[in-house]
């Protein structure tokens, strides 16, 4: 396996979006995300992470349980991690897992703000 995910990253006011162009996604390269994540959370505010596999089509069971485990440390600090990928069997098999997956950017972003103003609401509800 090659040590370059060829990963990049994207920070907005809102969310970050790290991005790889490879299109298998191994043990190796969920480590690789989350350790980019981890980068951007120690420097950062931003609790929302938009990984973006678009080009994988093909999810090795072995990564999982890194990826569960970031996405749940996300969920516990009121964070998320959404996936971008618009591949119908890469969703089954993500969906099967518990992960939040969307098609397009757009909808990552909508999943993001949807979930700020709940959050919001419930804060001016205490």
């Amino acid at each position: 396996m090659r040590t370059n995910m060829n990963l990049s990253i994207e920070k907005t006011e809102h969310y970050t979006q790290i991005s790889t162009t490879e299109n298998v996604l191994h043990t190796t390269l969920a480590e690789a995300l989350v350790n980019k994540a981890k980068e951007a959370l120690s420097n950062e505010e931003i609790i929302y992470f938009i990984f973006d596999i678009s080009e994988v089509n093909t999810i090795d069971n072995t990564c999982f349980t890194i990826l569960q485990a970031f996405g749940s440390a996300m969920q516990e600090n009121l964070g998320l991690l959404i996936f971008k990928n618009e591949n119908p069997a890469i969703h089954q098999v993500m969906s099967e897992q518990d992960f939040i997956i969307v098609p397009s950017q757009s909808e990552a972003v909508e999943y993001i703000y949807m979930d700020q103003l709940e959050k919001q609401f419930l804060n001016d509800l205490d």
